[in-house]
């Protein structure tokens, strides 16, 4: 009776700390896109009022991101709706492209 208990208790930790393996990595594999429009540009970030992002399945909300250098702000303002899309960075995500939309 105890073996089997222990053969349970072993096949459920394995099940639940793969699923928390391929959660981790769902997300990881995901290039998480959005809509919004842009608050305010300073040198480090741009303040996005954005609309949900279900991959990343953030609700709708106003926040900064942080930009690769390859990003070209030139052609942004704030009061410009956008298309951006993320990838992680550390602890969090940072624009890899935006798209001014007209």
């Amino acid at each position: 009776m105890r073996a089997l208990l222990f053969s349970a208790l072993l096949g459920a930790c394995f099940t639940l700390s793969s699923c928390s393996v391929q959660a981790t990595t769902n997300v990881s594999l995901v290039t998480p896109q959005g809509q919004g429009v842009i608050r305010a540009i300073d040198a480090q970030a741009l303040v996005i009022q954005h609309d949900p992002i279900p991959a990343l399945k953030w609700p709708a909300m106003t926040m900064p991101f942080a930009f690769s250098a390859d990003v070209d702000l030139s052609a942004v303002k704030p009061g410009q709706p956008v298309t951006f899309t993320l990838e992680r960075a550390g602890d969090g995500f940072r624009i890899i492209s935006l798209t001014p939309l007209r």
